[in-house]
């Protein structure tokens, strides 16, 4: 038998059984307390038999197909992974269908069977909790079986609640039962401690539910609810100040890389960190007051002084536990001094403990207030916090210095944290890159441009990220001139680039003698790497770092899991302990595994790929675990999670790294808390060695389009229909479930799981049809996911491709004349634009006649009366039909063309030319702003194309503005000097194409492009003349669809023509009081942002931004599906009541923010154009 040193007094037995590893894994024999509804512990020399019944068997393969494939970096291509390998077989054995056939219940994962309790509780919830929050069906709760862990467990029920009332009765209804319940905000955990087998409670976010805020004290204070998500909260607390005009700005102490996506439940469930807030900001250190309702219903108040007492007395015997358990720890010398060092370092492996260290035995109120910190749900669950919060520095700069390897960048890191100026350190943050990550930083060409000598540096190369920040330039200044000097004296080398080494050798005469001697022997040597001075190269960095999990994820190999460990030691051990675990990963077969993190901290993640799909990957994994334990918690004392929580994930090994003493208190603070063990059972303390290994989630082939998403759940909070049915990481997890039922379907019946061929159809139909709804019909397609998935995908692409097939191969009576309609109208589209109007007078003129009241009771029974999704649901903010385009020359002459050619073209001037030289093929471009050609501040020349939705809606019945965006836009076009405008030819007949390839009406979608775009190219010169497009969404898809490059640069949507030509030509006066803007979803994925609020904000003395990434009308589908909007993407739209107007860019836009403000919306161009006059009376040229 083998062995490998990893430590003093530590070896790992290669090859050894699973008797020898939890052998080593637990040492003496466990001090815990036992649950009677838990498994008893079995043998050790039964684990190996038992891992055949207890590990899902869709990790089990037979025969060659269990043989585990060549493992090596980046994408694994499709013709590449073994046949029957991939995430294959049922959800569970024989054996356990037999425990499931007897209906026994056993308070462990895998094992909660039904056997009554959840149809009683379901059927007992129902009285409380309408039957619409309750779900069964086999997407949703497969959906919510995903969190960004690696684990999935399926629950039995899924609870969507609205407030701690709710919660309450759901709590005292699972004690009554012994149903256990798991509580969910955002799903964004990475150890498992947000999924389920039982009872999943999740926070359901509509309207103001769990997103309640309280600012006090100027902002050294903030109450909020577990519901909102961490940026939004810093962004409340910015605005706050500069409202009120306060001379310091704060945040929340918490700063994890998926702030803009987790939400204030997970960070204190989890006792969030992050990568500028160290230990000393984290949520443990920055806690002021929760209210936390324990395993009974009740509910403590920690700001309140009446509930406080309240508790002391209705609750002495939990209070007195705490007190004990306290009195015990602090007694015990050895205990004590083990807490104060582990949690001098990220800590979060089990309870936290240093709570019963930091307070006094006889205060057991602020006890238990900090040992909710951290316990996961295990303990409680927290329905509101009070933060302490931290101050923000205004100025700050980052720098990212590369290095030879890892030791100098460890080396350097010590350096700066023990320097200190004005009794601070002199840096804020100072996060690490490996080798593997830097080449996801060399993907970027501005990281290339900000970092000499990045691309193609040394394959041990190191990089730092460092942060200073300041109360003012001057403090800033100094902090930075500190960081340098320590930087210079610390004994590193920086990475020397050529061209820095060439102009030093230049000015020294000494260029061989340079290297040779090291870069740390020539003091100029880290100024190739400077502080960067614009914010948005800093952000450069920062965007880099926080996205970096995902992108190092999505190289892995295809077919299988991103894994994550979370891990910590002492600075001065940092380097030592990334070059033991880069080494047990290249021996273990891990090549692509990456090593980064928060090195100011001692704290670095792992992420690395592994497949689940085997014995083999599963035997791999667990001998990869149980190595890299005895790494960080035997032979340098750190933690086994340093920021993400205990989960599942570390579960077996808490007591590995704690010692049985600390391990056993733990035991004690769980039992105390939650007797019957229905608080998330089975997460942070677990007495099944083998849980880590147990409901592995595999990640099996669906489409090239989302192959590569790790499920980290960044992109939810962006999605319209998030809360209507499904998100983008559940449209994906479960597309992945149904091609893996299909695929398995196909297998003959030798080569099957465990589950009966006739279940898995079962199962593939239920999931196949009621994904028509929930995944496919209720997604807007917009694309906002993919703004903020840190590797770019855009799952509203896939639903259009799914859309785009599944249309092509209908070939019922139904399919083939929905084609045939679309194919007819893409021909046909002057029909469109003369009976739309007229329709929708009709329907104004009823609405007149009727009366709103009236007609939208009639109106809402033929919309539920209607095949689902075919009648839109009237509103009263309906548009009426638009009037004709008002008529403007069509056509000029060459003469006249090549008279203001030079005042209108804006491509550069060597490019000018009648007859341009053709373009041999269409290349890439980006469509934001600074990617254009020089442009001339003026254009005399425009063609205009109305976009079809403008052209046939206009003005909503009771707005006060009754007039046509088309003669606003011209009215403003003529203010800001433009002289001569044309329409596209035959512009009734002219359509982009967004409405069919929304549908999945392919052909029709292609029709409308090839038919514009070579009128667009006669009516701009081959896109020398700028095209305004009315409607943003139209103007994006136009820019991602046409082919010739030149009209990509050409095309322009009203506020960006504006900013671009006509600024400088126009004075704005602010007109209007409190407006509303919604900037559209696709004006969002254009950076228009900016645009919009400079003009705007000329407009109007307060302007309110809607804060809604998409709108979910997706054209006319929120209005054929209306939740979208009303349950989805509108339910957090709040504007103040001062808001007399609203503006957007997109009138279906328009039509359901004014249903749900109850305010008019229409185009921003009404406004720009009621407050705009000409710069100089000259500008307008008769």
């Amino acid at each position: 038998m083998s062995t490998t040193r990893v430590g003093p007094a530590t070896a790992r037995l290669v090859g050894a059984g699973a008797s020898a590893r939890n052998t080593a894994r637990h040492g003496a024999q466990a001090t815990a307390v036992r649950f009677q509804s838990q498994t008893p512990a079995k043998p050790a020399t039964d684990r190996a038999a038992e891992l055949a019944q207890r590990v899902a068997p869709s990790m089990l393969e037979r025969g060659e197909a269990a043989k585990k494939p060549i493992r090596r970096g980046g994408m694994m291509p499709l013709d590449a992974v073994p046949a029957g390998a991939i995430y294959g077989k049922g959800q569970y054995t024989p054996e356990q269908q037999a425990v499931i056939d007897q209906k026994v219940f056993n308070n462990v994962d895998g094992e909660r069977h039904d056997d009554g309790r959840y149809a009683q509780f379901r059927e007992e919830a129902s009285k409380f909790i309408p039957k619409e929050r309750i779900i069964t069906d086999a997407v949703r709760t497969f959906a919510y079986g995903t969190d960004a862990s690696f684990y999935r467990l399926i629950p039995n029920t899924v609870i969507k609640v609205h407030n701690e009332e709710e919660v309450q009765q759901v709590v005292r209804l699972a004690s009554k039962l012994e149903a256990p319940v798991t509580f969910r905000a955002a799903g964004t955990s990475l150890s498992g401690q947000a999924v389920t087998d039982s009872i999943l409670v999740k926070l359901n976010h509509a309207g103001r539910n769990w997103r309640n805020v309280q600012i006090t004290d100027e902002g050294r204070k903030i109450t909020v609810e577990p519901g909102m998500i961490g940026g939004e909260v810093n962004r409340l607390l910015a605005a706050y100040q500069r409202r009120n005009k306060l001379p310091t700005q704060y945040k929340i102490g918490p700063d994890p890389a998926s702030i803009d996506s987790c939400m204030i439940g997970g960070i204190v469930s989890n006792n969030s960190s992050g990568m500028c807030c160290g230990v000393a900001q984290n949520t443990y250190h920055t806690v002021a007051d929760m209210r936390i309702m324990f395993a009974d219903g009740t509910v403590l108040d920690t700001s309140s002084e009446e509930s406080r007492a309240s508790f002391l007395q209705t609750h002495a015997h939990l209070c007195e536990g705490i007190s004990a358990i306290a009195q015990e720890v602090q007694s015990d010398e050895d205990l004590v001094a083990l807490i104060n060092k582990k949690y001098s370092i990220k800590c979060t492996t089990g309870y936290a403990i240093n709570s019963l260290v930091d307070f006094p035995v006889d205060d057991p109120i602020e006890i238990i207030k900090h040992i909710i910190v951290g316990s996961e749900g295990t303990l409680g669950f927290v329905s509101q916090v009070t933060f302490n919060t931290v101050v923000e520095h205004p100025y700050k700069r980052s720098a990212f210095i590369l290095f030879p390897d890892m030791h100098q960048g460890g080396q350097a890191t010590a350096a700066l944290r023990r320097t200190f100026i004005d009794d601070e350190c002199c840096v804020d943050a100072v996060e690490i890159f490996d080798r593997k990550a830097l080449a996801e930083a060399e993907k970027s060409e501005d990281m290339c441009r900000l970092t000499p000598g990045l691309v193609g540096c040394p394959p041990t190369s190191a990089g730092l990220l460092v942060e200073c920040r300041g109360s003012d330039i001057e403090h800033l200044e100094r902090r930075i001139e500190a960081a340098k000097e320590a930087l210079r004296n610390s004994g590193t080398s920086c990475l020397v680039n050529d061209a820095w080494t060439a102009q030093e050798a230049a000015a020294t005469g000494e260029p061989e003698q340079l290297r040779a001697r090291g870069a740390h022997c020539v003091p100029t040597a880290f100024d190739q790497f400077p502080f960067q001075v614009d914010p948005k190269d800093s952000n450069v960095f920062w965007d880099m770092r926080k996205g970096l999990i995902p992108k190092v994820g999505a190289q892995r190999t295809r077919g299988t899991s991103m894994l994550i460990e979370d891990v910590a030691c002492s600075v001065e051990s940092l380097a030592d302990m990334t070059l033991d675990l880069a080494d047990m990963f290249q021996r273990n077969g891990y090549e692509d595994a990456s090593i980064f993190g928060h090195a100011m901290e001692g704290n670095m993640h792992l992420v690395f790929s592994q497949g689940f799909r085997n014995a083999d990957d599963l035997e791999q994994y667990s001998n990869m675990m149980q190595e890299m334990c005895e790494i960080v918690a035997e032979k340098y004392n750190g933690s086994l999670k340093g920021e993400h929580g205990t989960g599942r994930n570390v579960a077996p090994y808490v007591e590995m790294e704690w010692g049985p003493k600390a391990n056993a208190i733990m035991w004690k603070v769980k039992k105390l808390f939650d007797p019957q063990n229905i608080l998330n059972p089975g997460v942070l303390m677990n007495e099944d060695p083998d849980v880590h290994r147990k409901a592995l989630k595999p990640s099996p082939l669906a489409n090239d389009i989302v192959d590569a998403c790790i499920e980290c759940g960044f992109c939810e909070s962006n999605c319209p229909s998030r809360d209507a049915s499904l998100t983008p990481r559940q449209r994906i997890t479960v597309w992945r479930e149904i091609n893996r039922l299909s695929r398995e379907i196909k297998l003959p019946d030798a080569e099957m799981g465990p589950m009966p061929r006739d279940e898995v159809k079962r199962r593939l139909d239920e999931l196949t049809n009621d994904y028509q709804y929930l995944g496919m019909e209720t997604c807007a397609v917009d694309g906002m996911c993919q703004e903020k998935c840190p590797v770019g995908i855009n799952t509203g692409a896939l639903i259009k491709a799914l859309r785009t097939e599944a249309e092509a191969a209908d070939e019922t009576t139904m399919g083939k004349t929905g084609r045939s309609a679309a194919n007819w109208l893409a021909a046909n589209m002057t029909a469109f634009d003369a009976h739309v109007p007229k329709v929708l007078d009709i329907v104004s003129g009823f609405h007149t006649l009727l009366g709103t009241s009236t007609q939208g009771t009639i109106a809402t029974l033929l919309h539920k009366a209607a095949p689902k999704g075919t009648l839109p649901l009237w509103t009263p903010y309906l548009p009426q039909g638009q009037k004709a385009l008002p008529e403007v020359e069509v056509l000029y002459t060459t003469a006249e063309r090549n008279k203001y050619k030079d005042m209108c073209t804006f491509h550069e001037v060597k490019e000018r030319s009648h007859s341009p030289a053709p373009v041999a093929a269409p290349t890439p471009v980006r469509d934001d702003v600074k990617e254009r050609p020089k442009l001339y501040k003026q254009c005399r020349e425009v063609v205009y194309l109305p976009s079809c939705v403008t052209r046939v809606m206009g003005p909503a019945k009771g707005d006060t503005e009754q007039g046509n965006v088309h003669e606003h836009l011209l009215s403003l076009l003529k203010k800001g000097g433009v002289q001569k405008v044309s329409y596209v030819s035959e512009v009734n007949s002219q359509c982009c194409g967004l409405m069919f390839a929304s549908r999945g009406a392919g052909e029709a979608a292609k029709a409308s492009i090839e038919a514009l775009e070579p009128a667009l190219l006669a009516a701009s010169d081959n896109g020398r003349i700028p095209i305004l497009c009315d409607t943003s969404p139209c103007l994006k898809h136009l820019k991602d669809n046409i082919t010739d490059p030149r009209l990509k640069l050409s095309l322009f949507e009203p506020l960006d023509f504006v900013h671009t030509f006509l600024k400088d030509n126009l004075v704005f006066e602010k007109k209007k009081s409190s407006v509303a803007v919604h900037v559209p979803c696709s004006s969002k994925k254009m950076k228009l942002e900016p645009i919009f609020e400079s003009l705007v904000g000329q407009c109007a003395d307060e302007v309110h931004f809607s804060g809604i990434p998409c709108c979910g009308m997706a054209g006319d589908r929120g209005m054929r599906y209306p939740e979208i909007s009303r349950d989805g993407s509108l339910q957090h739209l709040d504007l103040p009541d001062d808001v007399t107007d609203g503006y957007s860019s997109s009138r279906t836009c328009e039509c359901a923010l004014s249903t749900k403000a109850d305010v008019h919306f229409r185009s921003v161009v009404y406004l720009l154009d009621e407050c705009a006059s000409p710069a100089k009376k000259d500008v307008i040229t008769k």
